[in-house]
């Protein structure tokens, strides 16, 4: 049977808009292109790796990226350069060094630390960078965390108090200017004004911290070795697994002789102290040896 023609296009559209909708959604959800030469951040890192928020759902919340890495000791330094080249690459304005650090007491033993200050639309995209550099290292990603404070909440209450107290000083320099004070009342309001200007000063140091903490986001790398005993092979599991319940029952010996050491040394002194006593008391009533008679 032959459908009407606007039954039929009735029956297409809804399919060309849904395959229109999917498609836009998909360019929409494609990563940014890269452009690490000019400063931009590449796009060849999964976002997915480690935790992320985006300004736009937590807008005036300042954000702090952590993130430990353990990695083979060769390669410690060679990533963390790879870290400080990328943001050297974004330019000042976007990326500052704060911070780097590099301890290897022993050849297998090495520990670093990088911080970094990065504009807040780059952080997350950046340490996903960073991620893909540790795991190209033969490296892997021990911890993550974000945390954040309600840095914009924090300024608008700050704008709301420091509007109170100025309208106060304005109502005390009025009655400052009005005559008939005496000298004692010009002093105290004088200094309930330079009380309040003090708070007005302190309030608009705390607000630009706010401030410059929602304008940049620190994220810090740190770096760590991998030992005979944190390797990824069964054995050293196994030894590592060995170790931890040594040191576990070592603990435990430690603990219970540190509980039980006191009372047993208070025991030992009781003891001695009544077997002294008990000889003195023997000594004491033993009766005297009977002399031979001639």
């Amino acid at each position: 049977m032959r459908l009407p023609r606007t039954a039929l296009i009735a029956f297409i559209a809804p399919a060309l808009l849904l395959s229109a909708c999917s498609a836009e959604k998909a360019e929409d959800g494609a990563p940014a292109t890269s452009e690490a030469a000019s400063g931009n951040a590449a796009a060849s890192a999964p976002d997915a790796a480690g935790p992320g928020i985006g300004g736009a759902v937590a807008r005036g919340v300042a954000f702090t990226y952590a993130y430990a890495f353990t990695l083979p000791a060769k390669s410690v330094s060679t990533v963390q350069r790879e870290h400080a080249a990328a943001c050297e690459r974004l330019g000042a304005a976007r990326c500052r060094v704060t911070g780097m650090s590099f301890e290897q007491p022993g050849s297998e033993d090495v520990s670093a630390r990088l911080d970094l200050l990065l504009a807040p639309d780059l952080a997350h995209r950046f340490a996903s960078e960073g991620i893909a550099a540790v795991e190209r290292a033969k490296g892997k990603l021990d911890h993550a965390s974000v945390n954040g404070e309600n840095a914009g909440d924090a300024i608008k209450v700050s704008q709301a108090d420091s509007a109170a107290i100025q309208a106060e000083v304005e109502r005390l320099q009025a009655r400052l200017a009005a005559k008939g004070l005496t000298g004692a009342e010009r002093v105290e309001l004088q200094q309930q004004v330079a009380g309040l200007t003090e708070q007005l000063r302190g309030q608009a140091a705390d607000r630009k911290a706010n401030e410059a903490s929602i304008a940049s986001t620190p994220v810090s790398f740190s770096y760590a070795s991998e030992g005979l005993l944190t390797g990824g092979n069964t054995f050293a599991k196994a030894a590592g697994a060995s170790l931890n319940s040594m040191e576990a029952a070592l603990a435990l010996v430690t603990l219970a002789a540190g509980v039980a050491l006191p009372w047993m040394l208070l025991i030992a002194l009781i003891v001695l102290a009544w077997r002294g006593l008990r000889r003195r008391s023997v000594a004491a009533v033993a009766p005297a040896e009977p002399t031979s008679l001639s």
